[in-house]
């Protein structure tokens, strides 16, 4: 996937963010941490996926043996 500048994803969370307040009631006071939320998101979107976890093999002592009947 190609880069994207940082500075391509702040002018998309300002966008994200001032989407939201036109469609909902939000304080002034509120923005910031609305614009910090959809800039992180974004962030997330971009980001390269985690490498696979490798699966856990069990080491240690083996379980009781069964009792015969």
């Amino acid at each position: 996937m190609a880069e994207i500048a940082s500075t391509d994803l702040r002018v998309l969370a300002v966008r994200i963010a001032t989407s939201y307040t036109r469609a909902n009631p939000t304080s002034v006071d509120a923005l910031p941490n609305i614009i910090q939320l959809a800039y992180r998101g974004l962030q997330q979107c971009v980001a390269p996926p985690p490498p696979p976890e490798k699966p856990v093999v069990r080491t240690g002592r083996p379980g009781r043996p069964r009792k015969q009947r």
